[in-house]
């Protein structure tokens, strides 16, 4: 791709490339909504050029792992759309920290709920065990003298 491209240009390039690639390989959006876990309306509508559907970290990042899917990333072009995408300097630490990818925003919600969810303290916990225990060898000392 060429170098004196604007990031505008860019995401179309993107876009058109990513679409006639997966036309070329005759892969379906289903086909590769499955492959890259990503839901197939998402695929369209970067296909289409839509890039205001979701925050735009995702939108890189969709982008990105539906590139290196098809075998056309391409470092610059994935550049050029982080800049046209205006992706500030904190969702970048964000993408490097994880590697390349960001959760899904499903699997984001599920991880704030995890992490609001708060346990009993551990003494709690240990007298429930011990509860439990107890109740397990009276059971056992049943059962052997039954027999």
């Amino acid at each position: 791709m060429t170098e004196k491209m604007s990031g505008s240009q860019a995401l179309e390039l993107m876009a058109r490339e990513l679409k006639n690639v997966r036309i070329k390989r005759e892969l379906s959006l289903e086909d590769v909504s499955q492959r890259v876990r990503i839901q197939k309306n998402y695929l369209e509508k970067i296909e289409d050029g839509d890039f205001s559907f979701l925050p735009k970290v995702y939108i890189f990042t969709y982008i990105k792992e539906y590139a290196q899917e098809m075998g056309i990333y391409n470092e610059e072009t994935l550049e050029l759309c982080r800049k046209e995408l205006q992706m500030n300097s904190a969702a970048r630490s964000n993408l490097s920290a994880n590697g390349g990818s960001t959760p899904s925003p499903l699997k984001s919600a599920v991880d704030k709920n995890v992490k609001g969810i708060k346990l009993p303290p551990v003494g709690t916990i240990v007298k429930i065990g011990v509860v439990f225990l107890v109740i397990a060898l009276l059971v056992l000392l049943y059962l052997s003298l039954k027999n």
